[in-house]
């Protein structure tokens, strides 16, 4: 797929969003209506899963569910836990919340969350600089949705940068800055 025909994509999907909210309503706006009242995550990586509201109007973060849902992001080569950003579970959150309202209940699949510099360096097509090694950037999928509309929903949200990766399964979001791009398709093993 071509940048320009994921751009027109999401345009079309950016105007059926818009036809669907008030027409001054920001990226920002969107995801502030879907984390208004409580932020839960249900996330998956291999057989490890957790459930966990980190965050709710009554009470605010809750620090126990806080750190199950860093635990679970944690860098596995590494076996090392780090402090998640709250902006970028905001944002996998709203992505959550968006699909359950359009019918979809699967859990959010974790790929990467966090890793330590090490580990970057090891992973195939890692930046040198990549958002995941300050616990920035989560590489996700979801059961059922593809990675193109995953992506899409994301880029939407407007909190930071979408990467879609042709032939592979999974679609990275961060808190950089605001940014979508398409990855160089994996070569197949001749």
């Amino acid at each position: 797929m071509t940048a320009g025909k994921f751009s027109e994509i999401r345009r079309r999907c950016f105007k059926a969003a818009e036809a669907k909210a008030a027409p001054e309503q920001t990226p920002e706006d969107r995801l502030r209506a879907l984390l208004s009242e409580r932020r839960t995550l249900r996330l998956v990586r291999g057989d490890e899963k957790v459930e966990a509201t980190y965050w709710s109007a009554d009470s605010g973060y809750n620090r126990d569910s806080y750190l199950n849902v860093c635990w679970l992001l944690r860098d596995l080569q590494a076996d090392r836990v780090f402090p998640m950003n709250h902006g970028l579970l905001d944002v996998l959150c709203g992505l959550q919340s968006w699909l359950t309202r359009i019918g979809v209940h699967a859990p959010l699949r974790i790929h990467s969350g966090y890793r330590t510099a090490n580990t970057n360096k090891r992973t195939e097509g890692a930046a040198l600089d990549s958002r995941h090694i300050v616990g920035r950037a989560a590489d996700i999928s979801v059961v059922g949705i593809s990675n193109l509309k995953l992506a899409q929903m994301a880029s939407l949200l407007g909190r930071g940068g979408t990467g879609l990766y042709p032939g592979r399964n999974f679609v990275h979001v961060d808190t950089g800055d605001e940014r979508i791009w398409i990855g160089r398709p994996r070569k197949k093993p001749a």
